[in-house]
């Protein structure tokens, strides 16, 4: 049976070993005995959760709060390969949990959201004329009185700047007692490996293993490419015939309203969308890749449309920062289940080795000597998401969440 990234179940079910028995029983997953062992480990962790108790402030705190090491304020870091299920479990875990003061966002918008709040500091900070000290620390401080359970999904990290920020922020949020439930691809000695000046990243990995406990999900495969394929949302080649199937696609989508082209803003900026109508969108991936964009660009998109329309994905690449692009931009869709409808030059492998084929030598040792390097488990992870993007089951959830954001 196929295995669903974030499948709804009902909401009086208790414990997380309950709510995955619902969905075996449902038939919306298949069971799996690594996955059996990381909710084992999750229900013991939401039941020292309950130390974790309300204040009459709204916030919380951890009770008997002392030495970091103390059990209770252990996190979980689940790591292991692209579609074993992380994602699923740890969504089980965040609505299991009955604590307000918490919070589960994936790791591009919670990197994101710290931007974008220390941006606003600095412009409060300057517009009073005042040095009111680091604002990185009253951004830290924002967020821990927010949160004091903080689930991150697919955390990763492939450059130096992002290497910085995420080990002080969490450095910073952990020291005030927020616990941490993490997802990543690896395991926290191979974060960041093979990136430069990696070992000014190297104290925060030691931190943050002694905030969490590391658990690996190694599932028997990744249940993605196991999905059924929906028909009609994937053209192949991106030439004349496709183009016209998806001008058909568009029409119907839209039901034949004429597109107009939309300027969203972003941060003092915009984005220009060349077509669209009845929330759906249609670029190249000239448009999206080529330019200048970030993840916040795409959430944006994904926030303003519910069908995301791409011509012209290719099979071969010039430069990593497209590659990197289109693994953000994926990531992004899946994430806010944005269904997407696309022409490319080939199947999802071939744009995947199109993908390893531009990082050459320019990480480090041949991507077959490693498994762990950022990009390539940031491509592995993208188009294995993409391969559930054009399922059945994908389809059926995109059409959930829409009606959920409608209602």
């Amino acid at each position: 049976m196929p295995q669903v990234a974030s499948p709804s179940v009902p909401s009086d079910l208790a414990t997380i070993a309950e709510r995955y028995d619902a969905l075996v029983a449902r038939g919306a997953i298949e069971r799996d005995p690594a996955q059996e062992r990381v909710v084992a480990v999750l229900d013991a962790f939401a039941h020292r959760l309950t130390d974790i108790k309300q204040t009459r402030f709204g916030l919380t705190k951890l009770l008997d709060r002392g030495d970091i090491s103390d059990e209770k304020g252990r996190g979980i870091y689940i790591f292991g390969g692209v579609g074993g299920g992380k994602t699923m479990l740890m969504d089980l875990f965040f609505e299991s949990v009955s604590l307000e003061a918490k919070r589960r966002i994936h790791f591009h918008e919670f990197m994101v959201d710290v931007h974008d709040r220390l941006r606003k500091a600095r412009e409060k900070m300057e517009d009073r004329r005042t040095n009111g000290g680091d604002p990185l620390s009253h951004v830290v401080r924002a967020l821990a009185t927010e949160a004091r359970l903080l689930c991150l999904d697919e955390l990763a990290v492939s450059d130096i700047a992002d290497a910085m920020m995420l080990g002080r922020v969490l450095t910073e949020l952990l020291s005030q007692g927020v616990v941490l439930v993490a997802t990543s691809n690896v395991d926290p000695d191979s974060l960041y490996e093979g990136g430069i000046y990696r070992e000014l990243f190297l104290p925060f990995v030691a931190l943050l293993k002694l905030h969490v406990d590391v658990v690996n999900l190694d599932a028997r495969t990744d249940f993605r490419l196991e999905k059924r394929e929906e028909e009609g949302g994937w053209y192949k080649p991106a030439d004349a015939n496709a183009k016209a199937e998806l001008d058909r696609v568009f029409a119907r989508l839209t039901d034949n309203v004429p597109p107009e082209p939309l300027t969203l803003p972003v941060l003092g900026r915009t984005i220009r969308v060349p077509l669209q109508a009845r929330g759906v969108a249609r670029f190249s991936f000239r448009d999206l890749c080529l330019a200048p964009m970030a993840a916040v660009d795409y959430i944006a998109i994904a926030q303003r449309f519910h069908t995301l329309i791409i011509e012209g994905l290719p099979a071969r690449f010039s430069h990593r920062n497209h590659v990197k692009r289109l693994c953000s931009l994926i990531d992004v869709l899946y994430e806010r289940h944005v269904k997407l409808i696309a022409s490319a030059e080939g199947d999802p492998h071939s744009i995947y080795l199109g993908m390893v084929a531009v990082f050459g030598g320019a990480i480090g040792p041949p991507p077959d000597q490693s498994d762990t390097f950022p990009e390539l488990l940031e491509s592995r992870r993208a188009v294995s998401r993409l391969i559930e993007m054009r399922s059945c089951d994908y389809s059926a959830a995109e059409r959930y969440h829409r009606a959920r954001r409608l209602s």
